[in-house]
């Protein structure tokens, strides 16, 4: 009898022994959980004071390149360039600046990327004449950004934060004023305290750390590619960054996750420094720079904290089980365990009942401005349907106008050809009056003669006069370009300009409508006929240079040129250097509209020979179609 009681209480005393070894080793898992969680939180608001210093440290540099890319004094540089005396000028404010924002250098790039002034001009170590145009910096700002960047100076070999932004005048690209900014006091504050604090690039480099020989080097093993984009950008001289583990991590910004550093990654006060110790990782990601602050916390103590707390757990399980409270400590945990459970299940409802009713507001919230966008589209598309009705009565008045400039010179013209007609009848009417029927036939063929010549004037006016459907398509210049020259044919002869217009062998197809296009080179020819009617000797050069993408039109005269102060506002509506009533000053802005609605573009300068060039470039039609297909 006593053998089979024995038997229960030997099974209960296995499961007792089950249950306390459960609970020892559950107690240790716990507080594992609960060091971690004190580490975590404690790295978490240290984390979040470094990230908040770094931030603030960089944002009061934030405007200032675009306060001093303001400054006029840095515009007339950039447009005298080689002006000495500017430059020296330039240079002492830069150096003044400099000083008085703490800032490590303050200078100006050119738009090819050189150093034109710097605020070390003098020192040992200059940055003029240096060329950064590979700088990311250099080229987010040319595209008329605000540049930031973080790197090893290819000159000074001294790591620094770049600021820069655009100097711009009438949208044109004058030049970048860049900010360098050092960040070693943060680092000297950091490295005073107790944490192991770094900021890793995008590619996962250390650039700024509390612990001096972890500088330069990657929180994990880098790839080949990031290594060969490393080594191109030269963002960190010749250093090839070594990792600080063996294995890649995966984590997300402002979670955490174990990491295993390598032995020679150690900190130096490590007793035992040939082994790989464990740390828990924390980040913080900072978008406008692209960074993220990480900050380690070393776990080598937690074993050892959880082993005396495993043993003190055993140690007070044992005192438990002698005193007989064991059964009752489990079941008020089971109780509470429940009530936890179903306090979980009740928030996780009216959790799930509250995002329900959000999101069904958000979605009505969607669906309104969903609705207001349409309306704004349709609005638009309105506008544009409009602005471009606008734009072809336009063009249509500019024919119009451009015909009645020609009016006088066509009268002129068809008068010649009517006083023959009105001779030559007559002259017909008295041979047929003396039965000379063959002289009578000459004059009327004579007459036929004129009539066709007449009719050639009138065909090309009614051809240009005619409005265009506005569909840009694969046109052949040679029609264009011989319809305008036969308009303006008797503008040309009576002033005797010489044109010199030899079209090449083979002109590829454009992108553009052929009566549009032939108003733009009737209103360019026409200015350059009103430019040289005052010269001596004048001439007209129009000629097609072809390439793979493109077709240029030269039209080039040897007139007087433009005023440098009129260059910017030749294409403005309205503006004109005629004299008043001769022309609206329409003409090259209507042309610009016609030619950015064809994907190309038209300027005009002076030309280095003399008098004014204007550059017609289009789209070849042959190169759109290769590049759809």
């Amino acid at each position: 009898m006593n053998r089979i009681k024995s038997v229960p209480c030997l099974f209960q005393a296995l499961a007792l022994l089950l249950l306390c070894l459960v609970l020892i080793f559950g107690a240790g898992r716990w507080t594992r959980t609960l060091e971690l969680t004190r580490i975590t939180s404690k790295a978490a608001r240290a984390l979040k004071v470094y990230t908040g210093d770094l931030q603030s440290e960089l944002d009061k540099f934030e405007a200032l390149p675009q306060i001093l890319a303001s400054n006029p004094l840095f515009a007339d540089l950039l447009r005298h360039p080689e002006d000495q005396q500017r430059r020296q000028f330039v240079n002492l404010e830069l150096e003044r600046v400099n000083r008085l924002a703490e800032t490590s250098a303050i200078y100006i790039l050119d738009p090819s990327g050189r150093v034109l002034v710097s605020s070390n001009w003098r020192g040992a170590v200059s940055f003029v004449g240096e060329d950064l145009s590979f700088r990311p910096y250099f080229q987010q700002a040319a595209e008329g950004k605000p540049g930031r960047y973080f790197a090893l100076g290819t000159t000074s070999h001294v790591r620094g934060y770049y600021f820069s932004a655009p100097i711009i005048d009438n949208r044109k690209l004058l030049g970048v004023l860049t900010v360098k900014v050092q960040l070693m006091r943060l680092e000297d504050i950091w490295a005073k305290g107790s944490e192991r604090v770094i900021v890793t690039d995008p590619q996962g480099v250390i650039f700024i750390t509390s612990y001096a020989p972890w500088k330069f080097r990657a929180l994990y093993p880098l790839s080949r590619e990031v290594k060969e984009l490393l080594r191109k950008s030269r963002r960190y001289g010749d250093i090839e960054p070594d990792s600080l583990t063996g294995t890649a991590i995966s984590m997300r910004p402002r979670k955490s996750a174990i990491l295993m550093l390598k032995p020679d990654a150690l900190p130096d006060e490590k007793p035992d420094n040939t082994t790989a110790h464990p740390y828990l990782i924390q980040s913080r990601s900072m978008p406008d720079a692209g960074w993220t602050v990480h900050i380690l916390s070393d776990l080598s103590h937690v074993d050892d904290y959880i082993r005396n707390v495993m043993l003190l757990v055993a140690a007070s399980l044992m005192a438990l089980i002698l005193i007989g409270a064991l059964l009752h400590n489990r079941r008020k945990a089971r109780l509470e365990r429940l009530q936890l459970e179903e306090r979980s299940k009740r928030l996780l409802k009216e959790a799930n009942e509250q995002l329900e009713d959000k999101v069904r507001r958000r979605t009505r919230e969607l669906t309104l401005i969903n609705q207001r966008l349409h309306e704004e589209i349709e609005e638009h598309k309105q506008t544009e349907r409009e602005l471009r009705t606008t734009q072809n009565e336009l063009v249509q008045a500019g024919k119009l106008a451009a015909i009645g400039q020609m009016a006088a010179s066509i009268t002129h013209e068809i008068n010649q050809p009517l006083s023959a007609i009105r001779m030559y009848a007559d002259n017909a009417c008295v041979f047929l009056a003396k039965g000379q029927i063959g002289q009578a036939e000459e004059n009327l063929r004579d007459i036929a003669s004129m009539i066709d010549k007449m009719a050639e004037i009138t065909r090309h006016l009614k051809s240009f006069a005619r409005k265009s459907p506005g569909k840009a398509m694969p046109v052949s210049l040679i029609e264009p370009i011989a319809n305008s020259l036969a308009l303006l044919d008797l503008r040309i002869k009576k002033h005797d300009i010489a044109l010199h217009y030899t079209p090449p062998e083979e002109i590829p197809p454009v992108l553009a409508d052929s009566i549009r296009l032939e108003q733009v080179l009737v209103n360019v020819l026409a200015n350059s006929i009103d430019a040289v009617q005052e010269q001596e000797k004048r001439e007209i050069w129009l000629e097609i240079f072809p390439d793979e993408k493109f077709v240029d039109i030269v039209i080039r005269d040897n007139g007087p040129g433009i005023a440098d102060e009129h260059l910017n506002q030749l294409f403005d509506p309205f503006f004109t250097t005629k004299e008043e009533g001769k022309g609206l000053g329409l003409g090259l802005s209507l042309s610009l509209s016609i030619i950015n609605d064809f994907h190309g573009s038209i300027e005009a300068r002076n030309s280095p020979e003399g008098g004014t060039e204007v550059k017609i470039r289009l789209q070849r039609a042959q190169h759109l179609a290769t590049g759809e297909n």
